[in-house]
């Protein structure tokens, strides 16, 4: 009887929680899902059509392009995040002066808002006054000004390194959290047996942080797909659509182009890869915490 009394407390406590989410999040998911079969345009009624706008899209060599686009940004945003991350949070690990300092520091491109960092690189990028062409032609590895954003192998590079510099402070704060559970006995017995820092390093530092480096690279791989600030504000997906991805040709398909049904296709077809990782995150979250 006590059970049952349990569990009817249970279900009332989550109520709230299961109308908030049905309101907020399934009813609306399900009328986008139901709109990606349809030719809705903005100011038009919406007609049922099947898998007309996903049919589409597979024969459309400019989604596979952007396609092609979204996996280039993101892994390699993804591996110079990590890369940059392990390299930043090991530094900050060692007594170091002004230790403490380095860490805000190279915290703040995390912490400031998205659309003042942009500005700033669109500054750094310019190719008529831009702080980085200055630097290189005043030091003399290049003897002209540079377009950065003006072609589309240039212009993803570019992209890529706002999107890594922006996100190596969370690769690092997660990893240095790692670094500081690892005992200093360790690495002091290690360095008594005559272990130098390589030796240390890949086999003690990176089995103690793999969990937690894998899991912070999952996630930042989350964000990084659905990335839209960054490349909209810098390139808006151009020149010749080199740096338009899949958030971009969405807003761009049902904004610009009118065409709502197909850019929620395109939203609908990012889910899968979307909820496989936020899969993979919950269960390794959960079975780190048993």
């Amino acid at each position: 009887m006590k059970t049952n009394e349990d569990s009817k407390l249970a279900y009332v406590l989550l109520s709230p929680v299961l109308l908030y989410l049905l309101a907020v999040m399934v009813l609306p998911f399900g009328w986008a899902v139901y709109l990606s079969f349809t030719n809705k345009a903005v100011g038009t009624p919406a007609t049922f059509i099947g898998l007309k706008n996903y049919i589409d899209l597979m024969k459309d060599s400019l989604f596979w392009k952007v396609a092609w686009n979204t996996v280039l940004f993101t892994i390699v945003a993804v591996i110079g995040k990590t890369v940059f991350g392990m390299v930043m949070a090991l530094v900050l690990n060692e007594k170091i002066v002004c230790r403490n300092l380095f860490r805000v520091l190279l915290f703040l491109p995390w912490t400031i808002p998205t659309i003042v960092s942009v500005f700033t690189w669109q500054w750094i990028y310019s190719d008529v006054g831009g702080v980085l062409n200055y630097i290189l032609t005043k030091t003399g590895i290049l003897d002209h000004q540079v377009g950065w954003l003006a072609t589309p192998s240039l212009a993803m590079f570019s992209v890529i390194l706002v999107n890594v510099w922006r996100g190596i402070p969370f690769m690092g704060i997660a990893i240095l959290a790692g670094l500081q559970t690892i005992s200093k006995e360790m690495y002091e017995a290690a360095m008594l047996d005559g272990a130098g820092a390589i030796k240390r390093f890949v086999y003690m530092t990176l089995p103690s942080v793999k969990e937690v480096t894998i899991l912070a690279a999952v996630m930042t791989t989350i964000w990084t797909l659905n990335d839209f600030e960054i490349i909209w504000l810098l390139t808006r997906g151009g020149p010749s659509n080199g740096t338009q991805v899949l958030s971009t040709l969405s807003y761009t398909t049902g904004f610009l182009n009118l065409s709502l049904g197909k850019a929620i296709a395109i939203a609908i077809i990012t889910m899968p890869p979307l909820i496989l990782l936020i899969n993979y995150v919950t269960k390794r979250s959960l079975s780190s915490n048993e």
